[in-house]
């Protein structure tokens, strides 16, 4: 929002607020009042670290009311895909059913899996991954060896890694948050089983490595970008004024997550040449200047053409990295 608003101060001669509300918070809001919630949403968009049911949720009210709305973490394939027409909801972040494609190539490619097990969070965003893996599974011709799935409290994984082991996996797709994601490696530790861990990017939302302890460097995981190597020219500019804006950022890997700062940042500016191609913050103007933007060079891209009716993610699977832990550090996998 800095870059944003140094550009003369404002947008529109307006100027952005962040409004932050936690998963609680936003919850209950939506609940209360979903046309509130959707009007607090932003001046004429949000920016939405949120769970996938929230996510959903929103979008009924965003609809309605014709606000924006500019997703930057939730990566369940029907919040962008969702059938309204016309959709107000974007996004510049990942999508679980090309995620899922390159989990399960990776896997193949990496660990030769031929019969890999699923192990889920039980949520929308669960079962998002589980149609997403079973398809991509089934496409690459190979065997799905077991779905097991855990609640989000869950500590005691061992009964579902028991059942995936005597059903023959050789590798395991991990979908979860980074708690539960940190007890099914636990788990494995307790089990004495080796067996490759290929994960989506939620278990780097928090402190799994913390939590996981030394198992954590044993996961590889998907995210859309990566502050490591050489940077372009803007990141160069986003990691110098996060260094200087937080004193505990002293190099690319303080910046966590990296992949929600990345998505964030190139949607907040996406966000505001719509809405200056718009000329307004009418919701419905921003919508189609933003299925009709040009160019633009980002942080994580340069953006051919960030959006079109048809298609309202701003990232595909080319965009996509493969990163694992080193001490509490996020690197690409080498």
């Amino acid at each position: 929002m800095k870059d944003v608003t140094a550009r003369g101060g404002r947008v529109l001669g307006l100027a952005l607020t962040a409004i932050v509300l936690g998963l609680v918070a936003a919850s209950a809001a939506t609940a209360a009042d979903p046309v509130k919630i959707a009007l607090v949403a932003a001046l004429s968009g949000q920016s939405a670290k949120s769970g996938e049911g929230i996510t959903r949720g929103l979008t009924i009210a965003i609809d309605w009311e014709k606000v924006v709305f500019m997703n930057v973490w939730a990566a369940g394939t029907a919040v962008t895909r969702n059938g309204a027409t016309p959709n107000y909801v974007f996004r510049v972040s990942a999508v679980d059913e090309l995620v899922d494609k390159a989990l399960v190539q990776y896997a193949i490619r990496t660990y030769g899996a031929k019969s890999p097990g699923l192990i889920l969070i039980n949520n929308p965003w669960g079962e998002s991954n589980d149609k997403g893996l079973t398809a991509a599974i089934g496409e690459n011709k190979i065997r799905k060896a077991g779905v097991e799935k855990f609640e989000q409290n869950d500590v005691d994984m061992v009964p579902q890694l028991t059942r995936l082991r005597g059903a023959g996996a050789d590798a395991l797709f991990l979908i979860g948050s980074a708690a539960p994601g940190a007890q099914v490696m636990k788990g494995l530790e307790r089990m004495s089983w080796s067996v490759p861990v290929v994960s989506h990017w939620g278990i780097s939302g928090g402190r799994f490595a913390e939590l996981a302890g030394p198992a954590a460097k044993n996961v590889h995981f998907i995210q859309t970008y990566s502050f490591f190597g050489k940077q372009n020219e803007i990141g160069q500019k986003v990691l110098a004024a996060l260094k200087a804006k937080y004193p505990d950022v002293k190099g690319p890997g303080d910046v966590i997550p990296p992949v929600g700062v990345a998505n964030a940042y190139d949607a907040m500016m996406i966000l505001a040449l719509g809405i200056e191609k718009a000329g307004s913050t009418d919701g419905d103007r921003i919508r189609q200047a933003l299925e009709d933007l040009p160019s633009y060079r980002g942080l994580i891209k340069s953006y051919t053409k960030p959006f079109t009716p048809a298609n309202h993610d701003a990232l595909n699977e080319n965009d996509y990295v493969m990163v694992k832990y080193e001490g509490e550090q996020i690197v690409p996998v080498k």
